[in-house]
């Protein structure tokens, strides 16, 4: 675990967050199903209510669940005291946070969720129990941030009896039931899975293991819940290590992440909570045990993945495929990892590739697709593109560009072909991009001119922004009064963002003076192209005072694209304008300031501004063509409304060394990251920015990605650097920084 990831454990268990009491909200609970009585390993159903007295004045999160798999709003409080059972798997290793979900007003009527007790607590003794539950999911929201509001409910009364053999084999049966039906729908599904985590019996943890080989990723979740959660971890762990032979048991990744982490702490105590209050010592003891913790983790987990691979030759089907996916995707610990793995055939890879599902596959071939960049990969992928359907909107662009990255000949005859007959996603859009087919080598394509000039003319043609953005890229002169006249005819505003953008940059292309001065009048951020044509003929001094004048828009999300488009090409002058546009917006909204506070609720006046504000801030922060000095960052702090975005600004004050992360994630593109701040994907924008720092800044530099591409740009940074006066330091290569996104 690096330093990073350490301290961000850390914050994570001891930022529990301050709620104040409040007696405007009320939050009461009751059992989902009206029973107070519940055997040993039953799910304990709660119906938690939220109502308050006040009317708009407090907020409520609807989020229900998150992506580590709990969500710490409420607490849950019994008495005789239960056992948490994930305290143990919980208690070391980064969980994601977050989760889909958002926030309403809080009215006198109620506002239910749902939640199982034995989620939080596992009362593994028959008894007569009390509960009540405490939430902070109500805030009560101020002029700076919103203020967490502490609820207690009402108490609750209910018994648990002993779970008799003859109801432990009706729930374990009744369960098992369902999922094995064809016709149980999702839900009645995910009811089962939860019986069977709660249940806590051999049997249901040997269904549990079953389960968690035949449910697709995404679904898995209380499988694992219910193996981490059980008292049983010896016979847990002794059934995922002898499941894992078994020819149809599809070891995925998760299933290897689960049996390594249950491993790893079957011989451990849990930590204790990370010592806030204590001394220094005591601090640096319990980080260095949750480090050495982690590490055994690494280790373990390494060594189930060699077993997955010696266990492959006798997987079967699906199981295999599964299997090769799992090892495909591989945690990475160095910069060697990332290379195609030993013992895989192509053939089998391939083979393994086609019985994966959509989801799977675009997984691995954007994510690790150098594990995947052999000829024998050929095949599946023409497969895949022959497909009239694919139940993945990303898959059939990416697996075009895959195409033609292995077989540049046949891949172009795949462009060719989908730009003559395009297939189409679910909303209409095209399934593959533009960018894409225009990956083409050929810098025109005239036989192509009759089809694009048809295509655009056709006013209702679903295909017409496509191919807009073809002819920006391919066509010749010879169909411009054709497209001219499209052009002109079509009323303003008729033409969408992208549609725009790849007719502008074909004028600038065919008949610059024309070209540009269309540009002049489209200063929005999405005119990417034809933008970068203008630069690319060294014409942009005549476009850029028009976008200087539509920073001033009324139409704030104009004004916003065009502060966007001064961040990518603007010069000096861009900046002294953006200063005043940002001052003159302070100056018109300070005294509303608290306006500009998000809220579930906002008047569109207050919504735009917020957007324009984070728009033309961040165009100032992250711009090409300068970098923000330190009292630039304190004035910026001092202008900017609201307290969220204040907090990203204080970020960008610098020091040297700077940081500067290189990266090659997969793909073979640059990723450049300086400062946490500046981002280039390209050399000659990376050395562009270096240079703008003082002579004499030092710069620290890590870098993850293949020797081959990362060599030529670290001797373009120690060129400018030398040239510029400024100093690089770099680890050795066995130090290399690994992203978090490649950790587990």
């Amino acid at each position: 675990m690096g330093a990073k990831m350490l301290q961000l454990a850390i914050l994570i268990l001891v930022n529990q967050g301050f709620a104040q009491p409040d007696s405007g909200a009320s939050l009461t609970i009751r059992f989902a199903q009206g029973a107070s009585q519940f055997h040993v390993g039953e799910a304990i159903p709660l119906e938690l209510a939220f109502t308050a007295s006040v009317a708009d004045t407090y907020d409520m999160d609807t989020r229900n669940y998150d992506r580590s798999g709990r969500l710490n709003m409420e607490q849950f409080h019994v008495s005789p005291a239960g056992r948490d059972p994930l305290k143990n798997y919980f208690s070391t290793g980064i969980f994601m946070g977050g989760g889909l979900g958002g926030s309403n007003v809080l009215t006198s009527e109620s506002a239910t969720m749902r939640e199982d007790l034995n989620e939080w607590v596992a009362l593994d003794q028959p008894g007569h129990y009390t509960l009540y539950v405490t939430s902070s999911r109500v805030s009560r929201p101020g002029a700076a941030k919103s203020e967490a509001i502490a609820l207690r409910s009402n108490s609750l009364e209910f018994d648990v009896v002993p779970a008799d053999p003859v109801w432990q084999e009706a729930a374990l049966n009744s369960a098992a039931s369902v999922l094995e039906d064809l016709g149980s729908t999702d839900v009645q599904k995910a009811a089962a899975i939860r019986t069977l985590r709660f249940l806590d019996s051999p049997a249901s943890v040997a269904e549990l293991v079953r389960q968690m080989t035949k449910l697709p990723e995404g679904r898995r979740w209380d499988c694992v819940a219910g193996l981490a959660g059980s008292r049983r971890q010896d016979l847990v762990v002794r059934t995922l290590e002898e499941q894992m032979g078994a020819p149809d048991t599809a070891i995925s990744g998760e299933y290897l992440r689960t049996l390594a982490k249950l491993k790893t702490d079957l011989k451990h105590e849990p930590l204790p909570p990370y010592p806030a209050a204590g001394d220094e010592q005591q601090k640096k003891e319990w980080r260095d045990r949750l480090q050495a913790q982690d590490d055994e983790l690494t280790r373990v987990q390494d060594e189930l993945y060699r077993t997955a691979a010696a266990l492959l030759p006798a997987k079967q089907g699906v199981a295999r495929a599964e299997t090769v996916k799992a090892l495909l995707s591989q945690p990475v610990r160095n910069p060697g990892d990332i290379k195609p793995l030993a013992g895989l055939p192509e053939a089998e890879v391939a083979d393994a590739f086609l019985a994966l599902s959509a989801d799977q596959q675009w997984a691995l071939l954007s994510t690790f697709w150098q594990r995947l960049k052999a000829p024998a990969m050929a095949a599946p992928l023409e497969k895949l593109i022959e497909l009239p359907e694919i139940h993945n909107m990303l898959l059939r662009d990416l697996a075009v560009q895959r195409l033609y990255q292995l077989d540049p000949a046949e891949g172009a005859q795949r462009i060719l072909q989908e730009i003559r007959n395009p297939h189409f996603i679910d909303n209409g859009a095209p399934a593959v991009k533009a960018e894409t087919l225009a990956l083409l080598p050929e810098a025109t394509l005239p036989e192509l001119d009759p089809l694009l000039a048809s295509r655009i003319e056709e006013k209702h043609s679903p295909t017409r922004t496509l191919h807009a953005q073809l002819i920006g890229r391919s066509a010749t002169k010879a169909i411009l009064p054709r497209v001219k006249a499209v052009y002109e005819a079509a009323a303003h505003g008729d033409w969408d963002c992208l549609a725009a953008d790849g007719l502008v940059r074909y004028f600038v292309r065919v008949e610059p003076d024309y070209g540009v001065r269309r540009a002049a009048q489209e200063p929005s951020s999405c005119m990417t192209n034809s933008l970068a044509e203008v630069v690319r003929i060294r014409r942009w001094k005549e476009v850029e005072p028009a976008i200087i004048v539509t920073l001033n828009n009324p139409d704030l999300n104009r004004a916003r694209g065009a502060a966007e488009t001064l961040a990518k090409y603007g010069t000096t002058k861009a900046q002294k304008a953006m200063w005043e546009r940002l001052r003159s917006f302070h100056q018109q909204w300070a005294p509303r300031a608290d306006a500009l506070n998000s809220r579930p609720v906002m008047p569109r006046e207050a919504l735009d501004a917020m957007g324009f504000q984070v728009g033309l801030v961040e165009s100032l922060g992250r711009a090409q063509a300068w970098i923000l000095t330190n009292d630039q960052v304190t004035e910026l702090e001092d202008l900017v409304l609201g307290s969220s975005e204040q907090d990203s600004v204080k970020h960008w004050r610098w020091h040297s060394p700077v940081n500067v992360n290189i990266s090659f994630p997969f793909d073979e593109h640059l990723s450049a990251q300086i400062n946490s701040q500046y981002s280039a994907g390209d050399i000659a924008s990376l050395k562009s920015k270096l240079a703008q720092y003082p002579s004499g800044t030092t710069f620290s530099v890590t870098a993850f990605g293949p020797q081959e591409l990362l060599a030529p740009v670290l001797r373009e940074v120690d060129k400018v650097a030398a040239d510029h006066g400024l100093s690089v330091e770099r680890p050795p290569s066995s130090e290399m920084v690994i992203p978090n996104r490649f950790q587990r």
